[in-house]
């Protein structure tokens, strides 16, 4: 296949991976609007996804996870990687725009960066130095109610930013402590699955089970969705850094930004706020030189 067609189909893959990510943000609010309980939301939304995930990577290996041998990492994955901040996403945007929901979420590889420069497993760079101020700039303009009007503290948006934390917290774990991890889409199936499995008692226990089998309506449907877009986006991601490398993946982060504020203006009539912009460029910009000086230093977060 000629280098431009491959960049092409890579490109292509890289907007419908940014589209479809965007719009989940959009997608949530949507259900939780509806009076979906979070825990509940959360746990049939891994369930689906453990399915296609470990089907995935059983119909590539032939193998299943070994809980036996890593079920240590699987938990503390599904707990941390999971359960908490997806529970968490779904309290927080039903009471957030979904666009500044969105852009938070991009702040991913600047708390990993500062989690593995805590622990000692990166170099200390001026650039990405000046790119993790930039995001958490960025990331405290909007908590502090940068996405409307006026600043005021809203909790809601301090509860979404601590998902990219535990989102962090985990790719640190998975390369700090699983050496030769099994293959992702086991890894990832297996995580989703303990989330489900975590998840389930809690909401029998608060009474939080949603029955999504008795009268399934639009919302049931979408919740469903949310799982297989969470396994689509995954066998995106490697596909794309297959065709065009880990670099090029990084700039999926802008896109589920853009998408998802558009889908935020078109689906809920959100408004587009001076300091909104300033925050989410602050952002753009610490992303890129926090990605920028990684490939050249070649090393430190994905």
């Amino acid at each position: 296949m000629k280098v431009a067609s491959i960049f092409s189909l890579a490109f292509c893959l890289l907007l419908l991976l940014g589209t479809i990510r965007g719009g989940a943000t959009s997608l949530a609010k949507f259900v939780t609007i509806n009076d979906i309980p979070a825990i509940s939301y959360a746990m049939w939304q891994s369930l689906t996804a453990a399915l296609l995930l470990l089907t995935a990577g059983y119909l590539k290996t032939k193998r299943l996870p070994s809980f036996k041998q890593a079920g240590v990492h699987y938990l503390f994955c599904g707990i941390v990687g999971a359960a908490l901040p997806n529970v968490l996403f779904f309290i927080a945007i039903k009471n957030m725009n979904a666009g500044a929901m969105a852009v938070i979420l991009t702040l991913g590889p600047i708390f990993t960066y500062t989690l593995l420069l805590g622990l000692g497993r990166e170099t200390v760079n001026r650039f990405r130095l000046i790119g993790l101020f930039l995001g958490l700039i960025g990331g405290s303009m909007i908590a502090l109610g940068g996405a409307g009007l006026n600043f005021s503290f809203n909790v809601f948006y301090l509860l979404g930013l601590l998902c990219p934390i535990f989102y962090a917290s985990m790719s640190v774990y998975v390369s700090c402590r699983m050496s030769s991890p099994a293959d992702p889409f086991l890894v990832a199936g297996a995580t989703h699955l303990v989330s489900f499995l975590v998840l389930l008692p809690v909401g029998l226990i608060t009474q939080q089970i949603h029955p999504i089998w008795i009268a399934p309506d639009l919302t049931d449907g979408l919740i469903l969705l949310h799982g297989l877009i969470g396994a689509t986006a995954y066998a995106l991601l490697f596909k794309i850094i297959e065709l065009a490398g880990p670099v090029f993946y990084s700039f999926s982060s802008y896109i589920i930004a853009v998408t998802g504020v558009v889908w935020g203006i078109l689906l809920f009539g959100e408004a587009l706020t001076p300091t909104f912009l300033i925050a989410t460029l602050a952002i753009f910009f610490g992303l890129y030189l926090i990605n920028a000086t990684t490939e050249r230093a070649g090393s430190g977060p994905n």
